[in-house]
């Protein structure tokens, strides 16, 4: 998901978008760990996904204060 998209949605949005992230991040690390994954490409991109959603959310903050 790229940065424009995430600037647009609330901070719910955002939380669900976190944890779903962070959970299929843990399926994928769970997947790789069995070798069974063969796109471990996926976990820096959910990685960064992930970075960019944190980011949003302290920036959503500091805009509130």
């Amino acid at each position: 998901m790229q940065w424009e998209d995430l600037k647009n949605k609330g901070k719910k949005e955002l939380e669900e978008l976190l944890s779903e992230n962070r959970n299929e991040l843990r399926s994928l690390l769970f997947q790789t760990h069995g070798r069974q994954l063969k796109q471990v490409h996926k976990i820096d991109l959910i990685k960064k996904t992930i970075a960019r959603i944190t980011m949003a959310l302290k920036d959503l903050s500091r805009k509130v204060i």
